[in-house]
Parts: C-alpha cells; structure tokens; sequence
C-alpha cells in the first residue's frame, strides 16, 4: 500500500497546506503496509493529531478501490461526520488522483446511483459511509474492508438498541476470508477509552528511532521531571519555562536537537512489543511528526500553556500525546492513603473553622448527609457524616433532616457553630418532596439544587450569577449547579498533602468506604456536535454519595461567598472571639425572611452561660 500511495496518492487543496504528490513520513510507511499484510486481519492505531492518520485512511480506501476492489465501510462517529469526511476527503481523492477518477465514472450524472453516503464504482468496489450513531446504518451492509474512525467519539450507548457499533460493523465483514479491519481514534480516559482497550489487545507496536550521537534506537517519549529522557527545556531566573529551548534526551544521555528530527524519523522502525496473533497495533504521538505547528519547542510551549488547567491538561494528553488520560487521582487518590490522614479533632468543631455548611444528598430509601467547616483560604474540615433511613417524602424523615439542619457544632472552648448553608439534591425521586422542602425555608438558606447537564456542566462555574431570592418563594426554582467544576476543584483539593490553602481535614471516625465514595468517579472526555467537553462519569458497580455531599457541602460555600461572605476576615475574627456563632440554618427562623445581600463579621461578645440562638437577621454573621 505503501508503494500504491508513493506512486499515486496527491494532497488536494481542500485537505492539505501543500498540494501534490504525496510523501510519508517514516511511520506512515509501516501502518499503511500493515494493511496489505496477509497475515494482518486486525490494525490499532492509537494515535494523536497531526501524525496524518486521516490521509492513511484515505489511502487505505484509495488503494483497495483501484488495485483490489472491494465493498468499503467507513464508520464515523456521527452522520454528520459521515457526510462531512465524504465531502472534504473522499470527493477531493477522487477528483485529483487520476487513477481514482478514472473508475469513479461522471458523479454528476443523474443515472450514477451515488450520493454522499454510497458510492459505486466502474470496476465493481463500493464505498458505503455510515455515523455510529445511526441505529439503522450497519442493516443491509456487506463489506470486506471496515475503518472504524475515532472510535472513541461513538456514543457510549451503542447505535441505539442495534448494540455496540465495533461489534456490528465488524459482522459485516465476517463472510470474507481475507476481511481488513481498521480502528483509529484518539484516545480519551483510561480505562474507558474503546481504542486503549483494542491497542491492549494488539502486538504494541512503537516507533523506535535511532540517536543520531549513539545510534541507541527508542521509542519518542514525553518523559517528565521524574524521567532522564524524553522532551526537555530551560527555565529562566524566575522558573518559568523557555518552550524555544526545547531539545531530546535520548536513553543514553544524548542531547538531540529538532533539526535532528526528521532523520531519525527516516531511519526508525516498528518494533512490535508483544506477541502477534493477527492483530498489529500502532502507537504514534506529535513528537514524531514533522508538520512545522508539531516541532518540540510548539509542543512545550502548548503544555506549558495548559498544564494547570485540568481540561485542557486532558487535551494535550488525548491530542498531542495520543495517550488516554489517567487523572492522577485514579493512582494517588486510593482510599486507604486518604484515610492515614485521618485526624483526632479537639472538639467536634477543630480550630481554623469560621462556618459550616451542609450537602445532602437524597436516594431512593434513604439520605445522606454532609456538615463541612470552611476556615481561611478555604481550608476544609469535615466535622460529620450523617444517614437517615426512609424516603424524603417521609414526613418523619424530613423532620430528622431538620432537626440535623439544626443542630448546633462546638468547638473546643463551647463556642456554637450553626450551618450557615446547605443544599439538597433535587434530581431524584423525590424531587416535589425536596423542592416543598427547600421552598419553606428559603430563609434559612437551604436550597434545591440539581447538577447542570454534562455538556453545560463542563465549563459552568460551580454557583450560577443569579442566585436565590425571596421571590423564588412564588415560582420556585432549584439552582442549577456546575457539579463537574465543582469536582473538579475537591479532586484537585484531595492531592493536597499539607494543611493550609485548600486542604481538606478528616475525622478519625471515617471509615475506608467514605473515601471509597470521595474518589468513585473518573474524568471523561465527550465529544458532542463536534466540541470537546469533559465531565465526571461514575464507573459501573461504584457509590459516590460521599462525593456528592462533599459536592452540595461546598456549593453551598460557594453560594455564601457569592451572597458577600468574606470568609478570610470572618476567620480571623471567629479565632479571637468565644461564645455562640449567630449562623442561618439554625433554630430561630422567621416565616418569611429574604436572604441578605452580604455578609457581615461576626460581633465580638463574650460567651454567654448558655449559648443561644440568635435572630435570624444577625445569623448570616
């Protein structure tokens, strides 16, 4: 195939920055030759962008039209894809590679048969195009060549109740002895990335190229600040990174420049590293490729763009990388290391606490219930975890979960803390029970909440700009929360290692199932009307009640700083002060009280024998 496409393959306008002959890179030579391989019936490419995989798939299409003809399957994500890969890579093909044009016949003619989606040609081969979300698409389809195209933007469900779109696409070839099948795709997340589960079952094949010091052959890595070789760069005076410094460190110590590159890239070979049984899988990454936009000083400099923000970290990974991204958490966060940081408290209240807020979230037969404590920078003490059994439309559960509201948190010299805050899942089976709920005590800042959906969710901040008011009495309204900003900011919290900014404290009486529950979910990218967008998905047979609450417990934080709390000054001024802290969801309450709009220091008083409740007018202090 290799030869095929040397000899007649041209980059069109529409496709390519340069048009003309075609000419490969060193990698693109042993991918397209796995295809015509008799002894290949499965190939895996695991791969990044910018590598030109798109124009291998329209090689491996081009090749079997004109030199083994063949009913040619391609599968895209979505129709629309389907549609849009006929039109800007297919009917370009077609009309600038002679050979091609030659059986492709007049595609205007009325009597052609051909449309977007079914092509036929002169010397008896077909293309037939179908989007993996198209239930009906893979019915009446034989073919024996199939190219499954980033397989992981399929719908995780399945094409519809038709079952898994691999599964069928692949049964359409199965009547062929001599069938091809092709995946590629970009990976997304470990563990649930289609093309990371196919590359595992392949041979690994990795592109190892020479040093051009020692002559060492090894595969291109990223490396990192924990690993000798691999990409490298200068930091300034104040350390920031100088991205125009980038250089390679081979295996042996060798300091390889870009200008190196394209040589190595020449001279280098895939080196399978598992056992072959049909099955060749490639992994290519960006550092190979010598498009301009991918030398090693453009790719340092894109990670040092994205390397705090978590999803554009998960991009790079996915789409420079070509690797599925692991979030740090699913190997530093196991539940036994965060529970050796469990904590004896001094009081049920610890110093450095300046308010409480609860998360609650409600499930089919019982609810569950979260009271965290919030000092300066955020710092974070969860002082009690608490499950009440029964149904949230249970009148007696719903006074248990106000009485809990209510209850009063000491701290070591008797001062009270009552949840200034708290907020309820709505999003279940319950939802009128949690909504009647919430709506009458508006007052007291207990409010319905439901978690944005995924696609708005990704990049909505944690608390919407319009927040709750008295008026949402007449036509309630939960708040629509940003849940996956929101976890996203607690993941990162939990990799903190030393209290200050951001830590979160745990109890001694957290048992190893509640930070089970805190690290249950993992991040997912999605693809969705062609844009990008991540979000938190819970693995099958997992609970994350905990990271719900937790979830709630800060969103209801996050409600109060928006409303004008200032919680640093309020810590400061909780740490010098004793006696009872006047707070919100607390026992004295009003039939009718709007919340303010900010949120004043607590007064400095003297304890009092007995601590009381406060007016409610003075518990947002």
């Amino acid at each position: 195939m290799s030869e095929w496409a040397e000899r007649h393959a041209v980059l069109s306008k529409e496709t390519s920055a340069q048009t003309g002959r075609f000419r490969a890179f060193g990698y693109q030579t042993g991918m397209q030759d796995a295809v015509t391989d008799p002894s290949v019936t499965r190939i895996t490419v695991m791969k990044s962008a910018r590598v030109g995989y798109t124009k291998t798939l329209d090689h491996v299409v081009g090749y079997y039209l004109h030199q083994d003809p063949a009913p040619i399957l391609v599968v895209q994500p979505r129709v629309e894809d389907a549609e849009d890969y006929s039109k800007s890579e297919i009917a370009p093909m077609l009309r600038d590679t002679p050979v091609l044009a030659e059986i492709a016949g007049d595609p205007k003619a009325k009597d052609s048969g051909n449309t977007i989606l079914k092509k036929v040609f002169l010397n008896g081969s077909s293309l037939t195009l179908v989007g993996a979300n198209s239930p009906g698409g893979f019915r009446r389809i034989t073919a024996r060549i199939v190219l499954f195209d980033e397989v992981d933007g399929y719908p995780t469900g399945g094409a519809g109740m038709e079952g898994d779109q691999i599964a069928l696409g692949a049964k359409r070839s199965e009547t062929f002895w001599n069938r091809k099948i092709v995946l590629g795709s970009t990976p997304t997340v470990k563990g649930l990335s289609r093309i990371e589960r196919s590359w595992n079952e392949s041979d690994q094949r990795r592109y190892f190229v020479p040093c051009p010091h020692c002559g060492t052959f090894q595969p291109l890595e990223w490396g990192g600040k924990d690993t000798p070789h691999g990409l490298k760069w200068d930091k300034d005076a104040e350390g920031n990174g100088l991205s125009e410094t980038a250089y390679y460190v081979c295996v042996a110590g060798c300091v390889i420049a870009e200008t190196d590159k394209p040589d190595m890239i020449a001279a280098g070979e895939w080196r399978a590293t598992k056992p072959f049984s049909g099955h060749a899988g490639f992994h290519i990454w960006a550092g190979y490729s010598l498009f301009p936009n991918a030398s090693w000083p453009n790719l340092v400099a894109e990670w040092l763009r994205v390397k705090d923000d978590p999803l554009s970290r998960q991009t790079f990974i996915n789409l420079v990388l070509g690797e599925p991204y692991e979030d740090r958490g699913e190997r530093a966060l196991n539940e036994a290391r965060l529970a050796a940081r469990c904590e004896v408290y001094s009081a049920e209240v610890p110093d450095g606490v300046a308010s409480v807020s609860m998360g609650i979230d409600v499930q089919d037969y019982r609810v569950e219930l979260e009271a965290v404590g919030w000092g300066r920078n955020e710092e974070s003490w969860s002082i009690d975890y608490h499950v009440i059994d029964g149904a949230f439309s249970d009148p007696e559960v719903q006074a248990e979960v106000d009485a809990y509201l209510r209850r009063v948190w000491r701290r070591a010299d008797g001062r009270g803390f009552e949840v200034m805050a708290a907020c309820i899942d709505s999003g279940g089976h319950h939802t009128q029970a949690v909504y009647e709920f919430a709506k009458a005590r508006l007052g007291r800042r207990v409010w319905a909440i439901k978690g944005e959906s995924a696609r708005g969710g990704a990049r909505s901040p944690v608390w919407p700009t319009k927040r709750p008011t008295s008026r949402t009495k007449a036509t309630f309204r939960p708040v629509i929360l940003g849940v996956n900003a929101a976890k996203d900011t607690i993941r990162a919290r939990l990799h903190i290692e030393e209290p200050g900014p951001g830590y979160m404290h745990f109890p001694a009486d957290r048992d190893i199932n509640y930070f089970a529950q805190l690290t249950s979910e993992r991040s997912a990218l999605k693809i969705l009307g062609g844009q990008r967008y991540r979000v938190w998905e819970l693995p099958p047979g997992r609970a994350n009640e905990a990271l719900d609450c937790r979830v709630y417990a800060y969103a209801a934080l996050c409600g109060l700083l928006h409303m004008g709390l200032k919680l640093n000054r309020r810590a400061d001024e909780v740490a010098i002060t004793g006696g009872a802290v006047a707070t919100s969801v607390g026992p004295s309450e009003p039939a009718v009280s709007p919340p303010t709009t900010s949120i004043a220091p607590p007064p400095v008083v003297p304890p009092p024998a007995t601590p009381r409740a406060a007016s409610f007018t003075s518990r947002l202090a």
